[in-house]
C-alpha cells in the first residue's frame, strides 16, 4: 500500500488543473454566447449551450482536491492534516477575493440594476453565504456567485463528511448520490411551476458531483482497486479518459437535445447530473493514471495558467460581458445581435478583458495573500501569558 500510495505524488495532480481549466473556459464561453448570440458550426453547437456544466465539474474537482490530501495521510498511516489549516486556506483563498468582486459590482454600478437588487438584504445574505437559500437574493448582485455559497457550505460540512468516508467511502458516496437526487426530483415534484432550480441549486442538490470527487480521490490513492497491475496499469489510464470523455460528449449532446423543453437545463440534471459525476470521474482518473505524454493533453501551461486565474475569471467574466455590452463595447448601433461581425469582435475582447481583469487580481491580490500564514492563537496567547 505504501509504495502506490507514494507514487500518487502532488505533481500528478498536474492534470486536475487542466481540467479546471477547462471547467473556466466552458462557463466563459456559455455566458459570453448568452451576451452576444455568437453563432457556432451545427456540430459543435452543444458545447456552449452546455457550458454551465463546467460549474459541476468545479464541484467535482472540489471535492477531488479537497479530500486527496485527507485519504492519502489516511492511506499512509499520517497524523490527518490540520483541520485549522483547512479553514484558514479555505478562508485566504475564497472570502477575500469574493468580497472583492461584490465591492466592484457596487462600484460599477451592475449590483443596483440586478432584478430585485435591495442593497442590505443582498449583502447580508450573501456576506454569511446563504443567499441561495432565498430565492429573492439568490441571482443578485453578481449571477455567479450562487456557486460560492455551495461551495463553502461544503467545506463547512467536509469534517463531518470525511469522518464518515473515512470509515465507509462506498457507502458514504452512495448516500451522498441518493440525497442529491432525492433533493433534485422532490423539488421538481413540489415546486415545478415556480421555477425550480432557484431551489434546486443549493448544496443538497449538489452532493453526488462531490462525492464523485471525492471518491474518485480515494480511488487515485488506492490505485489497486481499479487498475491491478502496473501493467494493466499502463492501458488502463488512457482507456478510462477516453471512455469518460465519450460519456460525458454523449450526456452533453443528450442535454441539449431537450433545449427546447421548459426548464430543460434543471429537468435533465435530476437523473443526468449523477452521469456527469460519473464521467467527471472516469476522465480525471483515466488521466492521473495515463503515461506523461497522455497528461500533456490536460497539464499543460495554457491550461494551467487558465487554472491559476480560474477563481477571478469565474467571478468577473459574466459582470464584465455584460458592462462592455452596456457601454457599447465594440461600438454598434441597433441590435448588434444581427451583426456577426460585431458578435465575434465582442467575443474576442470580452475574452480578453475578462482574462486581463482575471489576471491582474489573481497575480495582484489573491496569490499574495495566500502567502499569509495562519495566525498562531497559540503563540500570542503565550506571549500574553509571559508578560
Amino acid at each position: 500500500m505504501t509504495s502506490s500510495v507514494g507514487s500518487a505524488s502532488e505533481s500528478r495532480l498536474g492534470v486536475l488543473d487542466g481540467l479546471r481549466g477547462i471547467a473556466v473556459l466552458l462557463v466563459l464561453w456559455y455566458h459570453l454566447w448568452e451576451i452576444s448570440w455568437l453563432g457556432t458550426p451545427a456540430w459543435l453547437a452543444f458545447v456552449p449551450a452546455t457550458g454551465f456544466v463546467g460549474v459541476s465539474l468545479f464541484f467535482f474537482l472540489s471535492g477531488f482536491v479537497i479530500s486527496h490530501p485527507f485519504v492519502r495521510a489516511e492511506a499512509l498511516g499520517a497524523p490527518t492534516p490540520s483541520w485549522q489549516n483547512f479553514a484558514w486556506r479555505r478562508f485566504i483563498k475564497i472570502v477575500p477575493s469574493y468580497l472583492l468582486c461584490i465591492a466592484f459590482a457596487y462600484g460599477v454600478g451592475y449590483a443596483q440594476l440586478q432584478p430585485g437588487a435591495s442593497t442590505l438584504p443582498d449583502i447580508v445574505t450573501h456576506v454569511l453565504f446563504v443567499h441561495t437559500w432565498f430565492p429573492a437574493r439568490f441571482g443578485t448582485i453578481e449571477g455567479v456567485l450562487w456557486t460560492l455559497a455551495v461551495e463553502v457550505e461544503f467545506y463547512c460540512c467536509f469534517p463531518l463528511i470525511w469522518a464518515c468516508l473515512r470509515r465507509q467511502p462506498w457507502w458514504t458516496a452512495g448516500t451522498m448520490i441518493a440525497i442529491a437526487w432525492l433533493w433534485r426530483a422532490d423539488l421538481a415534484q413540489c415546486c415545478y411551476a415556480a421555477g425550480f432550480a432557484q431551489y434546486e441549486e443549493n448544496l443538497p442538490g449538489y452532493l453526488d458531483l462531490f462525492a464523485f470527487g471525492m471518491i474518485g480521490a480515494w480511488l487515485f490513492v488506492n490505485p489497486g482497486r481499479i487498475a491491478g497491475s502496473a501493467e494493466r496499469a499502463r492501458w488502463f489510464g488512457p482507456l478510462c479518459a477516453v471512455a469518460g470523455t465519450a460519456l460525458l460528449v454523449a450526456l452533453l449532446e443528450n442535454l441539449y437535445s431537450t433545449r427546447l423543453r421548459d426548464q430543460w437545463q434543471s429537468v435533465w440534471q435530476i437523473n443526468g447530473r449523477s452521469l456527469l459525476g460519473l464521467s467527471f470521474a472516469m476522465i480525471a482518473l483515466g488521466a492521473l493514471r495515463s503515461p506523461r505524454s497522455w497528461q500533456a493533453i490536460l497539464d499543460n501551461p495554457p491550461l494551467r495558467f487558465l487554472a491559476t486565474i480560474s477563481y477571478n475569471l469565474y467571478l468577473y467574466h459574466q459582470l464584465l460581458g455584460r458592462e462592455l455590452l452596456w457601454h457599447h463595447v465594440p461600438q454598434y448601433a441597433g441590435d448588434p445581435h444581427r451583426d456577426p461581425w460585431w458578435q465575434r469582435q465582442f467575443m474576442a475582447v470580452a475574452t480578453a478583458v475578462t482574462i486581463a481583469q482575471a489576471a491582474v487580481v489573481t497575480y495582484g491580490f489573491e496569490r499574495p495573500l495566500l502567502q499569509l500564514k495562519r495566525p498562531a492563537r497559540g503563540r500570542h496567547r503565550s506571549t500574553r501569558v509571559g508578560t
